[in-house]
């Protein structure tokens, strides 16, 4: 478990971000750019799927912690 949930969100935000340019040209019919942001998208999809990892690892552990003590 490397990092924090914070910089995990700060990541999807990011991507998110960079999004936008892609998703304004798809909405004004571009194909290409739909298909970038169809890309984008999957990739928005794997680093959501990091960070609800990193938060299930994270909470077992500490759960794990408490009742060892």
């Amino acid at each position: 478990m490397e990092g924090t949930l914070k910089e995990k969100i700060e990541a999807l935000r990011n991507q998110l971000d960079a999004m936008d340019d892609d998703v304004k040209k798809s909405d004004e019919g571009t194909m290409i750019a739909g298909g970038r942001a169809r890309k984008q998208l999957q990739e928005l999809k794997q680093l959501a799927q990091v960070a609800r990892i990193f938060c299930l690892e994270r909470d077992h552990a500490r759960k794990a912690e408490a009742k060892a003590k």
